[in-house]
């Protein structure tokens, strides 16, 4: 069989290579909480697993944690939420004042098999997967649950890093035996692609296995994965694939998490937050700066967007938003000149905010300080997965009233909506559009409604020059290429 690349590859910062020998559970980097440092032998790691010792398997699930968090060291390659802007400017919605870092992502420059981010895309995933591997091969199924929780962790992790990939490697409406990614198992020997049907399977058994080995995990902080973070994922991926009982289902564990926050100006950088489901802490020490979200999402702290390479939304979106909707306070109302304050309390900022310039997100407590958090997932998500999955199931008055207790959160001016059948199901999306605004879920909105890019719609805000594209929904320029190191890794059969 045939070595795949990225399936072997070395450690990267915050990062922990398992090999079939020896595990390596150090690194001087780490949160305090993984500051156990030693070798282990994989045959040790296993018996201290299966007599329910959890040495080791803290360190490096911690490693794992810290990676999304981190990913590699490049400017825009830092985890998940790198990801979570490049994959939303690929939709309708948002937009580039000029082509910088992230640039590539909204031209889809990118796409191409020997373009650096792809390259980072296939190899962030395929370390999460590579690593996950390592604990789940190594915890014993019939070990103490204290050491399965850790496997079970895992499982999730597997399956959301294949879960992205399916869907940036492949069209979310192709065929289940269409050829798509290859799947690694642990084993560090390459396969040939599988189809979309056997990643979609191993997903689902890993999220199901994940959910229901931690149903009665409680964790210490929502940096950790848990039953409630498996259930959002569960139902993220039944809303995609079309399963609308089951994506109701688990919507409803997953909107049920905390609780709805009437306060939308407080810059979504703190996962203390009460709509939180999952997140990572990031403090002075792990603050990667400028290469970080809020430096290039905030327009008000001293980083990338600041610099004048600020992210503006559609102004069609902007002009859905009502009036009375405290949403639409997340982009500029005006153009504003440089020293005026949008919000009390908050720095004049020294550059120009055109109109539709963002300003949902603000790292505090300011200008040159990168420590906001970073937030995966909020439950005002699955409020509106849940109201689209019962209109879907033609349920429009559950689904009007669902939609209803998130609205009027946001506006006191909000009447239940009497819409039914597709222009409910068409209110619902609209309305993902607005309060998911850069949170990486538009382009993938996108493919599973089966819907292009047309950014020569006539809106009025800055969109990046060469941007302004119209693409087709199902076009290959909607998914990327396999990277050419994995294939020419693989070979011809690939």
């Amino acid at each position: 069989m045939k070595q795949i690349k990225f399936l072997n590859i070395q450690v990267g910062k915050y990062f922990v290579l398992l090999i079939m020998t020896a595990f390596l559970f150090s690194c001087a980097d780490f949160d305090t909480d993984f500051e156990n440092e030693q070798y282990l032998t994989a045959s040790h790691a296993a018996a201290n697993a299966g007599a329910g010792g959890t040495i080791g398997l803290q360190a490096l699930d911690g490693a794992i944690l810290s990676y999304l968090r981190d990913g590699e060291g490049g400017t825009a390659e830092f985890g998940l939420k790198a990801l979570d802007i490049g994959m939303d400017l690929r939709g309708n919605d948002m937009d580039m004042s000029r082509n910088t870092h992230f640039g590539s992502y909204s031209n889809y420059d990118n796409i191409i098999l020997t373009s650096g981010s792809n390259d980072f895309m296939w190899e962030f995933f395929y370390k999460v997967i590579n690593n996950a591997n390592g604990i789940i091969n190594t915890v014993p199924d019939d070990a103490p649950q204290v050491a399965l929780n850790y496997k079970y962790k895992s499982h999730a992790y597997r399956a959301i890093a294949y879960f992205y990939l399916i869907r940036t490697y492949q069209h979310t409406k192709a065929s289940d035996d269409t050829k798509a990614i290859p799947i690694d198992l642990g084993d560090f020997v390459g396969e040939n692609r599988a189809t979309v049907g056997e990643v979609k399977k191993l997903i689902l058994d890993d999220l199901t296995l994940a959910y229901n080995g931690l149903s009665t995990y409680s964790r210490s902080s929502k940096q950790e994965v848990n039953s409630d973070v498996v259930a959002a994922y569960l139902a993220r991926y039944y809303l995609t694939y079309e399963n609308w009982t089951e994506a109701e289902k688990y919507a409803d564990v997953a909107m049920n998490v905390g609780s709805l926050s009437s306060d939308v100006n407080h810059g979504f950088d703190e996962i203390s937050l009460s709509e939180v489901i999952w997140g990572s802490e990031v403090t002075a020490a792990t603050s990667e700066v400028y290469a970080s979200f809020f430096s290039h999402m905030s327009q008000i702290n001293d980083g990338y967007s600041g610099w004048n390479h600020f992210k503006t939304t559609n102004s069609n979106l902007f002009d859905f938003i009502p009036t009375t909707d405290s949403r639409r306070s997340w982009f500029a109302d005006e153009d504003y000149g440089p020293g005026e304050v949008f919000f009390s309390d908050w720095w004049g900022h020294y550059n120009d905010t055109p109109k539709y310039t963002s300003l949902k997100f603000v790292a505090h407590p300011g200008p040159g300080v990168f420590i906001g958090d970073y937030i995966y997932l909020r439950n005002t998500e699955f409020y509106l997965t849940k109201a689209e999955a019962l209109a879907r199931q033609g349920k429009d008055g559950e689904a009007q009233q669902v939609l209803f207790d998130l609205n009027t959160n946001r506006d006191s001016s909000y009447t239940k909506s009497a819409n039914t059948g597709p222009t409910l199901i068409n209110e619902i999306l609209m309305y993902r559009r607005v309060e998911l605004w850069g949170d990486g879920v538009a382009s993938f909105d996108m493919a599973r409604n089966g819907v292009g890019l047309n950014r020569k719609d006539g809106r009025l805000n800055l969109v990046m020059p060469g941007a302004d594209l119209v693409i087709p929904a199902l076009d290959p320029k909607m998914i990327y290429q396999i990277p050419l190191r994995e294939i020419d890794a693989a070979g011809p059969d690939f």
